[in-house]
């Protein structure tokens, strides 16, 4: 499947999850934002990159980046406010503020890790909530 359709899939779950969850959502026009949604309710929004991930070895690999052919630029907060992890296998959704994040790209466990290390995870199950 082609990059550009995993992200419009990822898109619309994130969008239909975030409706159900009585959110208002608007969709940019255009490909030149950072952002590829925006939630708001009772007046507060919500800027949200939005990211089609394949889970591997118990773990969603979340690239906290965009690139092309001629450059990588890192999310600030001055231009998204979380990151939507799509899970593609559940079809699940984690919002990663990008207050968290501050590497390339951030790990969450879906399954325990195989040595039972509790320190230093970001366990999905605490990302589940827009906030």
């Amino acid at each position: 499947m082609h990059i550009k359709t995993k992200g419009y899939i990822a898109e619309m779950y994130v969008a239909a999850r975030l409706i159900e969850d009585e959110w208002r959502v608007l969709i940019p026009v255009g490909e030149n934002n950072r952002y590829d949604l925006v939630a708001e309710r009772d007046g507060k929004f919500i800027r949200i990159q939005v990211k089609y991930i394949t889970p591997k070895d118990g773990a969603l690999d979340v690239n906290c980046r965009s690139s092309n052919n001629w450059s990588v630029l890192h999310y600030t907060p001055e231009e998204i406010d979380v990151i939507a992890a799509f899970n593609s296998d559940s079809k699940s959704i984690y919002y990663i503020p990008v207050s968290k994040i501050n590497h390339s790209s951030f790990k969450l466990r879906i399954n325990s890790a195989k040595n039972n290390q509790k320190t230093k995870i970001h366990f999905a199950d605490d990302f589940t909530e827009l906030k």
